[in-house]
């Protein structure tokens, strides 16, 4: 309602004085609402998450963990941090958009190396272990959960027909052989169709050598044999839960276009190829991988060469320490999933992308000849990663190697990016480091033309915990926005002496023995480079961690509360009557519980003329547990929230923090508040900040117990969402005479709410719009109980009737 009336006239001038639906507004009362529906728009989940040490000395040592809600692996994606220890997992719950199918669990190891595993959201109680790695693995071992998504690449399709030409389902000799002149499909397949079928396995060898047009053979089942696989004019397609077992995979004479290229070598998901010898793809011909893809067998190699592509968004596993994976003469290998190989060798021309998703675990990767590298995932290279003769490197995330040994290589670090090297050798090599990369080595072996230089406005770090070499006869400049930190640095000419450096640093270059430009911490670089006060008091509890915490709806994301203001009544269901933009950040310790709360907010909206006041109530904290409150707005009223020394609302004894007094001690306004088209007022962010006493368990603290309610008129008339209970100052007796839900004061009696809570920005409806015409597929979400469309408040094709949102 938009004035204040008197309960003895409210039936008369709910009809005359309150803003009512237009004509044209389909009734909302038409919704048929089950009585158990709780309108969330959110899922609530539980995670653990378990790591193992990285060696015997490390049982106890922290490994972070951050958990993000996309691949993008960004700050406004990110979740969750905090640590977990082989002897503590890191158990946390979670409010997760509803429609988001897929978390991404980052592990960062007390090494510093990093992992990513995507984990489907398959319950309401999820699970991840992060395995060991011993000094004798080839590589870090990938979650099952991790697969590619592709986001700087799209793969080719292949056709999977609705039904097949021959079903090979016996040992017959078997050629595949493409339609001859006149023949067609009776399935109006392109390309003629083999399949062998769901539980069959074919023992006998198949004869590729196609001289017709093109065909493809569906592996459905299995196909085992003791032969090479020597494709010509034909491909092969492995369908979910099918397998291959060969002796090698060659291609030869192959028919494709620009326009519409053929997979030779198609695996969707949970589909795998074992070759025992070789894999030789040639002639441009394209592989896509989703499933897995493995080469075992000694000193045979995965090679791709003249302009072939591999597309892997699923695993490939090279297995025998003397096999390789070689890319070479413009062939082009796109990554978006799991490469684990001894050695990568690019020559002559090629291309690898590794994508946002992408991981590159190998001991050796060796580039030269005119070779390009766009990195923006990760590769780990445990024995070297070598340029000789030429190559390009864009490191726009990670790389890690036990040694670095960079030869006439042109190098770009982007923003964000972080190169780390145990050992660091650099000759007649051009790097650019812009504002914000990061390179950090243990020490520098040989140094000789290197020319490291920026032209960014802000700085980049360089970071050399060991020794380095005399500069003053290596021909090596560092120029421009870059900060050379070496921690051994002394004065004077002698050993690791500033004597030896300093006139190689020109143009804004800094020399010096400790950091003191901050490189802001992302998800690449983990932080390494951002500077960080130090109390030399981890176990502080009133001093949260800024790497730890638990986000929502992100880090930097912004949520939305929308409510109505009639309760007990209903109104119009515009959902403007207040519009809050917030995020809830719950910081921790290095135990993961929660010693600071932040409550940041934007009054978005006011489709009202009552006195709107908000709070919220944590429904498992007491009062006496908050050491302190700050920001809140009061306007030096104590109505309707009167605070006591703490900040914390007075007479209540579970720990209720007032937000506002009234909308209007937060933005200056008159009438309503951007609900009216041609309407407009700015209004500022603004943070509420609450300090406990004692850390609080997450277990005690979320989002399902995060009660955010405002207050209409007086202090005793709370709405609140539903699913949620009012305080002590409640008065349900407010709603005399009007049927509520039976179990739920906030639902009337058919169900319906007075407030919703979205994981991102809500495009309210205008004033008098009710949402079940602004929002397409509003109803059937309500009536199914938010079964169908749980996306419904999102901004996609045919959700919306932009005519009716503000």
């Amino acid at each position: 309602m938009k004035i204040k009336i008197l309960p003895i006239l409210l039936s008369a001038l709910l009809i005359s004085c309150v803003k009512m639906p237009e004509s044209n507004v389909k009734p909302i009362e038409d919704l048929v609402i089950q009585p158990d529906f709780d309108w969330k728009t959110v899922k609530e989940l539980n995670i653990t998450v378990t790591v193992t040490p990285v060696d015997a000395q490390s049982a106890d040592k922290a490994h972070v963990i951050r958990i993000y809600n996309s691949p993008l692996l960004n700050t406004g994606a990110l979740m969750a941090t905090g640590v977990a220890k082989p002897n503590a997992s890191y158990i946390v719950k979670l409010s997760v958009s509803a429609p988001v199918e897929n978390l991404y669990v980052h592990e960062t190891k007390p090494n510093g190396l990093v992992k990513v595993s995507k984990l489907p959201i398959s319950s309401s109680t999820l699970s991840i272990a992060f395995d060991k790695r011993s000094d004798s693995d080839l590589f870090f071992t990938k979650s099952t959960f991790m697969t590619g998504n592709n986001a700087l690449f799209t793969s080719p399709t292949i056709a999977i027909p609705t039904g097949y030409d021959q079903i090979v389902n016996n040992n017959n000799t078997l050629n595949t052989l493409g339609f001859n002149t006149g023949e067609s499909s009776a399935y109006g397949n392109t390309y003629k169709s083999y399949l062998i079928p769901t539980g069959f396995t074919r023992t006998a060898a198949i004869n590729f050598s196609n001289y017709r047009s093109h065909a493809i053979i569906y592996v459905q089942g299995t196909l085992n044999i003791n032969a090479e696989i020597n494709l010509n004019n034909s491909s092969i397609v492995v369908l979910s839960g099918g397998r291959v077992v060969c002796e090698g995979i060659n291609t030869g004479s192959f028919t494709n276009t620009s326009s519409n290229p053929i997979p030779i070598v198609y695996l969707q998901e949970n589909a795998t190829i074992t070759s025992e010898k070789h894999i030789s793809l040639n002639s441009s011909v394209i592989t896509v991988n989703k499933g897995t893809l493995i080469v075992d067998g000694n000193n045979f190699d995965l090679d791709m060469n003249n302009g072939s592509k591999v597309y892997n968004e699923g695993t490939i596993r090279i297995l025998n320490s003397k096999s390789q994976l070689l890319i070479t003469n413009s062939a082009q290998l796109f990554n978006s999933g799991l490469i684990e190989s001894p050695d990568v060798q690019m020559s002559v021309n090629s291309t690898t992308l590794n994508d946002v998703t992408g991981v590159i675990n190998i001991k050796k990767w060796y580039q030269t000849n005119g070779t390009v590298l766009t990195n923006h995932g990760e590769i780990v290279a445990t024995t070297y990663f070598k340029t000789s003769g030429g190559g390009t490197v864009y490191n726009f995330c990670k790389i890690l190697a036990e040694l670095s040994d960079l030869t006439q290589i042109t190098a770009f670090l982007e923003p964000g990016s972080y190169w780390s090297s145990q050992d660091f050798k650099v000759n007649n090599s051009d790097i650019t480091m812009v504002g914000g990369s990061m390179f950090q080595t243990a020490k520098v072996t040989d140094i000789f033309k290197m020319n490291l230089h920026s032209s960014s406005a802000s700085f980049s770090l360089f970071k050399n915990t060991g020794n380095m070499p005399d500069l003053r006869w290596a021909q090596t400049t560092f120029s421009g926005n870059i900060e050379y930190v070496q921690t051994t640095l002394t004065e004077g000419t002698g050993t690791n002496g500033r004597g030896l450096y300093e006139a190689s640093f020109v143009n804004g270059a800094i020399l010096t023995k400790t950091q003191t430009k901050n490189i802001p911490g992302t998800t690449c670089n983990g932080s390494f480079g951002q500077i960080i006060p130090d109390d030399d008091d981890d176990d502080d509890p009133e001093t949260p961690d800024p790497l730890y915490g638990v986000f929502f709806p992100s880090q930097t994301g912004w949520g939305t509360y929308a409510f109505e203001d009639q309760w007990p009544q209903k109104g119009d269901y515009d959902l403007n009557d207040l519009v809050t933009a917030f995020r809830v950040s719950f910081y921790s310790n290095s135990s993961n519980q929660i010693v600071e709360l932040h409550f940041d907010y934007k009054i978005a909206a006011v489709g009202a003329t009552y006195n709107i006041g908000a709070a919220f109530q944590m429904d498992n904290v007491l009062a006496s547990n908050i050491t302190s409150v700050s920001g809140s707005l009061l306007g030096g009223s104590t109505s309707p929230f009167p605070v006591d020394a703490r900040g914390t609302e007075s007479g209540i004894s579970t720990a209720v923090i007032p937000v506002f007094n009234h909308t209007k001690t937060v933005v200056s306004y008159s009438g309503f508040l951007n609900t009216e088209r041609g309407s407009f007022t700015p209004t500022e962010e603004k943070k509420v900040v609450v300090k406990f006493t004692n850390p609080v368990p997450q277990s005690q603290l979320s989002m399902e117990s995060f009660n955010f309610f405002i207050v209409v008129n007086q202090r005793s008339r709370e709405i609140h969402l539903p699913g949620f209970l009012g305080t002590s100052k409640f008065d349900v007796s407010l709603a005399a005479g009007v049927s509520l839900h039976p179990s739920d004061n906030f639902k009337d009696a058919q169900g319906m709410m007075w407030g919703l809570m979205f994981p991102e920005y809500f495009s309210y409806p205008l004033e008098r719009k009710a949402i079940i015409n602004a929002y397409t597929h509003f109803a059937a979400w309500a009536t199914s109980s938010g079964a169908q469309y749980p996306d419904w408040f999102m901004d996609k094709e045919g959700y919306r009737n932009d005519s009716l949102i503000y």
